[in-house]
C-alpha cells in the first residue's frame, strides 16, 4: 500500500495548525497594565512604611522625654512632694543649677525649663506641648505627666502619659 503524499496536499482555509508569530497587542497591554498595578502598590506600600517609621519614632522621643523628666524628679523627691514640677502653662524662668547649689524648687524650676527646652527643640516633635500635675496626699505624690504632638502630615494631635508615685 502507498503511503498518500502529504507534503503537497493542500488544506482548507481555517483548518489545520496556524503558526504564532510573536505576542499580539492585547497581550502585550494586558501585561503592562498588571506591572504598572504592582509597582504603584509597592509604591503604596512604601509611603506608609515611611509614615508609620515616623510615627514611631515621634512617640520614642515622647517616650525617651517622659522619662528624662521622670528621672529628674526621682532624684528631687522633695521638689515632687511641694508641688514645685507642676507645669500647667508655660515654662517657668530658671537659673542654672548645673554650675549653682540650688534648692529643691530651684532645682525643679530648672529641671522643668530645660525639660521644655529639649521638648520643643527643632526636629523633636512637631507643635508639642506638656503637663505635668502633682497630687498630694498622705502617703506620698502622685505626678501625671502628658506630652501632645502634632502628628507629621497634621491630621492629628497625639498624647503620651506617664505617671510616678513619689513617697
Amino acid at each position: 500500500m502507498k503511503t498518500p503524499n502529504l507534503k503537497n496536499r493542500v488544506l482548507p482555509a481555517g483548518s489545520g495548525p496556524r503558526r504564532q508569530r510573536g505576542f499580539n497587542l492585547l497581550e502585550v497591554m494586558v501585561a503592562l497594565l498588571v506591572l504598572s498595578l504592582g509597582l504603584l502598590g509597592l509604591a503604596a506600600l512604601q509611603t506608609v512604611g515611611l509614615k508609620a517609621n515616623h510615627e514611631s519614632y515621634e512617640r520614642t522621643q515622647a517616650t525617651l522625654l517622659i522619662y528624662e523628666i521622670l528621672d529628674r524628679m526621682r532624684a528631687n523627691p522633695q521638689g515632687v512632694v511641694g508641688g514645685n514640677y507642676d507645669l500647667l502653662g508655660a515654662p517657668p524662668s530658671y537659673t542654672n543649677c548645673a554650675i549653682s547649689a540650688c534648692t529643691p524648687q530651684e532645682l525643679a524650676n530648672y529641671d522643668v525649663g530645660t525639660w521644655m527646652e529639649s521638648l520643643q527643640a527643632a526636629g523633636m516633635l512637631a507643635n508639642s506641648t506638656a503637663t505635668i500635675e502633682t497630687n498630694r496626699g498622705p502617703g506620698g505624690a502622685l505626678v501625671r505627666i502628658d506630652v501632645f504632638w502634632q502628628e507629621s502630615g497634621g491630621t492629628k494631635r497625639q498624647r503620651l502619659e506617664a505617671q510616678l508615685i513619689v513617697m
